[in-house]
């Protein structure tokens, strides 16, 4: 069975969205980088639309502590008024 190895978050939004390199950056610096590389650099996806982003994580267990931990952060990051965070 072939799998495709996991890209981080950071390499992808580079190539991908580089609209959102900028944000990510800030996001990094402001919850420091151990905890954006185990809950952020470890999303599946990003999206920003509008005033609205999408995060999608693997994991139920990481998706309630960005929620309890980095949301404000991540608002703020990325100038937005709402987030939805979603595991997969």
């Amino acid at each position: 069975r072939y799998t495709v190895p996991f890209t981080p978050l950071k390499e992808r939004i580079e190539e991908e969205a580089p609209h959102l390199s900028l944000p990510l950056a800030a996001l990094q610096n402001a919850i420091g980088t151990n905890d954006f590389e185990k809950y952020i650099n470890s999303l599946i996806s990003i999206r920003r639309v509008d005033d609205q982003l999408l995060l999608i994580t693997k994991r139920e267990m990481y998706r309630s502590i960005i929620i309890s931990q980095f949301l404000p952060a991540i608002k703020e990051s990325f100038a937005v008024s709402s987030v939805r965070i979603i595991s997969q």
